[in-house]
């Protein structure tokens, strides 16, 4: 494809600033040129996209998913078998791509394999999606966070315990040597109890330092990311003592945990929005009253605590933790303006989701920014969200383009 889009105001995620009057240019799957509107001659075979009423920026990345889990009022699928769980995930991550999200951060599936082969089929063009980056499944402790017995267990996948589970340095070791045999990304751990799991207190540090360290030292060997889950205080303090890449939630941080997250350069993603949505809805959606209790106990703990670690200067990423109860693929917006409502500044909150995760995923020579020789991936919106951060919702996602291929024009989907 060769086309022209005309922007109305081009966020290039180079900075924080907006340009109007731009056209960008692409060919095939890459971007070829950025030049104003006054300089812009049509070329031979070039189609012209007309966005000049739009705010126009880099494909939406959400740095926190979950694509194996659908957003319903538990998180069933770890019951069900992983063939199954695949082919929902395949329309999932379809539904993230239509709200503008062209690239999404895998944090847990449900079997060791099954986002590997779901990201590869969509790499391959077997079937359409996002870019896909997965930790594969994720690595726990007996007992602790989503620590369950999945259907897959009985066919001998795994040469440990369960597959997810891990206990001492030697074990967690193993776990994550195993993950990245099976092809993953980036690994995550779990650091904390949870939310949505019955670990016992959602506070509660269930991966000691010396297990956390050993996850981070196999992750530096392999020069790979590690994230972890973590609400609680001692955890995310160790984690990021250990050098964690990222911590995910990062709801109880105090001043300490802050200092190491500066120290080693930690980023926090801090998925607001999930708690509030359970806070605010659960309870008349149906969600559990424990689970309830839990979100409405951290939901306001956890937006001052974020606006702490931001103004101190660590790097927030955006993470929605979409697919858990309420949280539909497609449907994240929101999580944009609990970021902005938490302190983070608009510029920066649509860093997060841009260039700031691309840099994150060390995938910032291809994607991230809308600059020549980048990936093709491209979002337009209805409004301002500089202006006003509800504009990025759901309904006002107008255009999506990933590797130069169109996915949605002037609201309309082009695939499904």
């Amino acid at each position: 494809m060769k086309a022209a889009i005309k922007c109305g105001k081009l966020f290039s995620a180079r900075d924080g600033n907006a340009e109007k009057n731009k056209v960008v240019r692409v060919e095939g799957s890459k971007i070829t040129e950025v030049i104003s509107a006054e300089d812009y001659k049509p070329l031979p075979g070039e189609e012209l996209i007309d966005l000049s009423d739009k705010f126009v920026m880099p494909g939406l990345i959400d740095g926190h998913v979950h694509i194996a889990f659908g957003g319903g009022l538990s998180i069933s699928e770890v019951n069900e078998p992983e063939a199954l769980v695949c082919v929902k995930a395949v329309r999932n991550v379809q539904d993230d791509l239509m709200g503008g999200f062209t690239t999404v951060r895998d944090l847990g599936f449900t079997s060791v394999r099954g986002s590997q082969c779901i990201r590869d089929a969509v790499n391959k063009g077997i079937t359409w999606g996002p870019r896909i980056f997965t930790s594969g499944m994720y690595i726990t402790q007996t007992g602790g966070h989503m620590s369950t017995s999945y259907p897959q267990d009985s066919f001998g996948q795994q040469n440990f315990k369960p597959v997810n589970s891990a206990d001492g340095p030697y074990e967690v070791r193993t776990a994550c040597r195993t993950m990245l045999k099976f092809g993953v990304d980036f690994l995550k751990i779990m650091v904390t109890g949870g939310v949505y799991s019955n670990s016992g207190d959602i506070g509660g540090q269930n991966m000691d330092y010396d297990e956390i360290k050993a996850a981070v030292d196999v992750a530096k060997m392999h020069n790979v990311v590690i994230s972890c889950h973590a609400h609680g205080t001692s955890g995310i303090k160790d984690a990021a003592r250990a050098g964690i890449s990222s911590i995910e939630h990062c709801t109880l941080a105090d001043d300490e945990c802050i200092d190491y997250m500066l120290e080693n350069n930690v980023c926090a993603v801090p998925t607001l929005l999930t708690f509030r949505g359970v806070m605010t809805h659960g309870k008349e959606r149906g969600v559990g009253d424990a689970t309830v209790a839990k979100a409405a106990f951290l939901s306001p703990q956890h937006a001052k605590n974020i606006k702490k670690i931001y103004e101190r200067g660590v790097r927030c990423l955006f993470g929605t933790d979409t697919g858990t109860p309420l949280m539909v693929h497609g449907k994240q917006h929101g999580e944009f303006k609990c970021m902005t409502e938490a302190g983070i500044s608009p510029e920066d909150t649509l860093l997060g989701a841009t260039r700031y995760c691309a840099e994150f995923m060390k995938w910032d020579d291809r994607l991230g920014t809308i600059e020549p020789g980048k990936l093709a991936d491209i979002t337009a919106i209805n409004g301002d969200p500089l202006k006003d951060m509800g504009d990025l919702s759901t309904e006002n996602i107008s255009f999506v383009m990933k590797d130069g291929e169109i996915y949605k024009q002037n609201g309309i989907p082009c695939r499904g």
